[in-house]
């Protein structure tokens, strides 16, 4: 009997059919989305100055991605935000470390966060106008104070949620609590903390378009879609507009799942992969 030896296959490796397949749904999907709305704008007849067809959308938005005033409009809310998110994250980290491993300190102030944390951002939006103007430090501000709290509880659970086992395994080993902070806890909590700075991004964003909405000159890409809104004509702009700010988002998501997969590739609850 001849025995025979697998070899292994060598060349270009192939694309995984898993993630080609989710490209492909993905794509559909928005092919899809896009036809449901030129439908209903013919089934009920709604003109082509309030739902303009996908074709002139298309059209506006090639126009917009070379427009350098919609360009700077852009560049004026993504730095307000992320500016923000970066604020809120080296202020929000440490406080919530402090909180999770303190108790008693958090027992302290915790009347007074679940005072504040409720508070709506449109709300703040009239102070924030009083006190630092409509420029880029009242949309940092705001964002700072938005995103702030999602980070803060986020730190807060995920140090809280540290296995009680490898706290012991350290004091067994002669620990310092400082060093078992360092050590033990900061490794295990910085997945889920990085969470939640992915959550809060898209909520940078958010809040850095509205109050751009609402404010009035303080640029970007907020107060574009409302000149845009307020012209007779020329309405495809500010679904293109809109659109464009949904594919920043997308883009921001994306590059903070790759970082969470360069940061923690073993967590899957940070971008990474768990194979």
């Amino acid at each position: 009997m001849t025995e025979t030896t697998t070899r292994p296959r060598t060349g270009t490796p192939r694309r995984s059919p898993k993630r080609f397949s989710a490209v492909a749904y993905g794509a559909a999907g928005i092919v899809l989305f896009f036809l449901l709305l030129d439908l209903c704008g013919l089934l009920f007849g709604i003109p082509e100055n309030q739902l303009p067809r996908s074709l002139s959308v298309g059209t506006a938005s090639l126009t917009v991605v070379t427009d350098p005033e919609f360009l700077a409009s852009v560049w004026a809310t993504v730095s307000a935000a992320l500016t923000g998110l970066v604020l809120a994250t080296l202020l929000a980290v440490p406080i919530g470390v402090l909180f999770g491993t303190n108790r008693r300190t958090f027992a302290a102030v915790s009347t007074l966060i679940e005072f504040m944390r409720p508070l709506p951002v449109v709300a703040l939006i009239p102070p924030a106008l009083l006190i630092l103007g409509a420029g880029s430090e009242m949309k940092i501000a705001l964002v700072m104070y938005s995103t702030f709290w999602i980070i803060l509880f986020n730190t807060i659970y995920a140090v809280r949620g540290v296995e009680p086992l490898q706290k012991d395994a350290a004091r067994v080993f002669g620990v310092k609590p400082l060093g078992t902070l360092v050590r033990v806890v900061l490794p295990s909590a910085a997945p889920f903390i990085y969470t939640g700075i992915q959550i809060a991004a898209t909520a940078a964003l958010l809040v850095t378009i509205g109050t751009e909405m609402l404010a009035g000159g303080s640029g970007g890409i907020g107060e574009w879609l409302m000149t845009y809104l307020n012209a007779i004509t020329r309405r495809e702009f500010v679904y293109a507009g809109a659109y464009i700010s949904g594919v920043i988002g997308l883009l921001l998501t994306l590059a903070l799942i790759f970082g969470g997969r360069l940061l923690f590739p073993w967590n899957k609850a940070a971008g990474g992969r768990t194979s």
